[in-house]
C-alpha cells in the first residue's frame, strides 16, 4: 500500500523540496513503530552547517546537528498527510570515525522526533475533544 504514495508528489511542496532535493525513493523510509503498532514510515538526512551565497549546501562546513525528517503517517493516502520535522542531535555523532554518515543515530533521532510529534499531536486531539 505504501509503494502507491506518490512520492514525486511531495518533492513539488516547497517545504519538503528544499530539504530533500534528490529523488525520493520508497526504500529510503523506514517504519516508525511504537508499541507494536505502524505510526507511519519516516525519511530522514543531516543538514550542513550553512549555504553558499549562491544558496547551495556548503559541504565543508560540516554537518550541524539537524536532521531533516519527512513523516508520513500510517494512513495517509496524499502528500497532504506529511509532515516536515526538525530535529537536532549530537553533532559529532552524524558521523562515525570513518567519516561516513552514521545512520542508525540519524534514524534514532528521527524517531525520537515522530514519536514526540505524534505524542504532541495525540495530546492535541484529546484535549480539544474535552
Amino acid at each position: 500500500m505504501f509503494e502507491e504514495f506518490d512520492l514525486q508528489a511531495l518533492r513539488r511542496v516547497p517545504q519538503f523540496a528544499h530539504y530533500f532535493r534528490y529523488p525520493l525513493r520508497h526504500q529510503d523510509f523506514h517504519e516508525a513503530p511504537e508499541q507494536g503498532r505502524l505510526l507511519g514510515r519516516m525519511a530522514a538526512k543531516p543538514l550542513y552547517g550553512r549555504l553558499t551565497v549562491a544558496g547551495k549546501v556548503d559541504r565543508s562546513a560540516g554537518f550541524n546537528g539537524q536532521v531533516a525528517v519527512i513523516f508520513i503517517p500510517a494512513r495517509a493516502r496524499t502528500p497532504r498527510a506529511a509532515e516536515l520535522l526538525i530535529t537536532k542531535m549530537p553533532r559529532r555523532r552524524v558521523t562515525k570515525a570513518s567519516g561516513r554518515r552514521n545512520w542508525e543515530a540519524i534514524y534514532a533521532a528521527a524517531e525520537t522526533a515522530v514519536r514526540n510529534y505524534c505524542a504532541a499531536k495525540f495530546y492535541q486531539e484529546a484535549v480539544s475533544l474535552e
